[in-house]
């Protein structure tokens, strides 16, 4: 891939460091106890964790879990010595977690997230998590219909003129709040708008991104096929600041990070709080150094591998939403092409989630890739499984490294 280029198959996504005692014995490797600990600063070390801010940035961080389950411990020895391997051979910087029925059975991280400066990556690292920021942007929708604001299938164009656009374009009549998360609006992706990537670096506004775009003619008549849009998730964030009167990063915060108890996730108009990774097309290839605004609800939000595993768990407990919404979040919306949505192993789109199965289990997952990051965000909610890959560096095979991961934890 060519500098620039953009990818949707995978995302960044952001885990900042907690004080767990990863490698004990006890219940204290829980995802509770992991993600209920205040984050530590970067120069600050875990009990359990070998990084300090002395640490050469190409010596991985690792954190395995002990179980009284041999199997676990099995288990973790053999995800960590894979990413071990990878790390060894370049192929993976970043920052990984591997979480089953709560119990941690892999924290590791490694490269760096500044080369200018020498800074590891640790297990603690904040990274923009790209288009996992789109199921909770969705979520966010969700919730503001449980609400009673709108439904989800009346016209988006009710709720963004005139405040977004002067009038409603004929063409998008009859686009739902539905297609606009769902991919099926038929809108052309901003994001591979020549418009769009040469102003990334610089501050922008909702009406401003939707301005590029508004005026294009639909790639198809809307919810008739399915293709990969930012444009339908810039909507949808106006749809939320329309209804709400708030930010969308405000708004996040009421919904989503403060109920959930997720410190290290949010969303920035300009840039994710100091020290957070820096992206990389290739190593020692930098970036452009992006800003949230252009980002917005489609991409923008950092977060940290800790809170986006509470986050997939917030799912399975229903402390997220009410189970009929879950339900709705995961259910099929539309059809994926024959190769499958995003060119990724998948039958259906959802809200923000891809749908498949691994291994015979019900699996739910979104990737991305933009401008020196790549991520995989993989829920298996029968399983209570949740594996994030998070890494700054473009070329990363996240996807790839998250389905192994998974397929490991599927095997105790």
């Amino acid at each position: 891939m060519q500098k620039g280029q953009t990818d949707s198959r995978a995302m960044p996504y952001n885990w900042q460091k907690t004080d767990t005692i990863a490698n004990s014995s006890s219940d204290q490797n829980s995802l509770s106890d992991l993600t209920n600990r205040p984050a530590q600063t970067s120069d600050s070390t875990a009990t359990g964790d070998t990084s300090d801010s002395t640490q050469k940035s190409d010596r991985p961080v690792t954190s395995p879990a002990t179980s009284s389950a041999p199997q676990d411990a099995a288990a973790s020895a053999e995800m960590l010595a894979y990413l071990r391997d990878l790390a060894a051979k370049k192929q993976f910087t970043g920052s990984a977690l591997v979480v089953r029925h709560g119990r941690v059975l892999a924290r590791f991280a490694a490269g760096e997230a500044d080369e200018s400066r020498h800074i590891p990556n640790r297990p603690d690292t904040v990274y923009r998590v790209m288009s996992v920021t789109k199921q909770i942007t969705s979520m966010i929708v969700l919730k503001l219909r449980d609400r009673g604001l709108f439904k989800l299938n009346d016209p988006i164009c009710r709720y963004i003129v005139p405040e977004y656009i002067k009038a409603c374009p004929a063409a998008w009549r009859p686009i739902t709040i539905r297609e606009t998360l769902t991919h099926t609006s038929g809108i052309p992706n901003i994001e591979t708008l020549p418009s769009y990537l040469a102003n990334v670096t610089r501050p922008t506004t909702p009406r401003k991104l939707i301005q590029q775009f508004v005026n294009l003619p639909l790639d198809f008549e809307p919810g008739t096929m399915w293709k990969y849009t930012n444009s339908g998730y810039v909507l949808a964030g106006a749809l939320i600041q329309a209804v709400t009167h708030q930010p969308y990063g405000a708004v996040l915060r009421k919904l989503i990070t403060g109920p959930l108890n997720l410190p290290n996730t949010g969303y920035s108009r300009g840039y994710p709080p100091a020290g957070y990774a820096k992206g990389y097309f290739t190593l020692g290839s930098p970036a452009p150094l992006l800003n949230g605004s252009e980002l917005f609800s489609a991409t923008g939000v950092y977060s940290t591998v800790d809170d986006l595993a509470r986050w997939d768990r917030a799912f399975g407990s229903y402390k997220v939403a009410p189970p009929a919404t879950v339900k709705q979040a995961f259910t099929p919306q539309a059809k994926c092409p024959s190769t499958g949505c995003l060119n990724l192993p998948s039958s259906a789109y959802a809200f923000g989630w891809l749908v498949d199965r691994l291994q015979g289990h019900r699996l739910r997952y979104h990737p991305g890739l933009f401008m020196g990051y790549t991520a995989s965000n993989m829920y298996l909610p029968d399983d209570d499984i949740q594996v994030v890959l998070l890494s700054n560096v473009q070329d990363t095979d996240t996807a790839g490294i998250a389905r192994h991961l998974a397929t490991l934890a599927l095997d105790l």
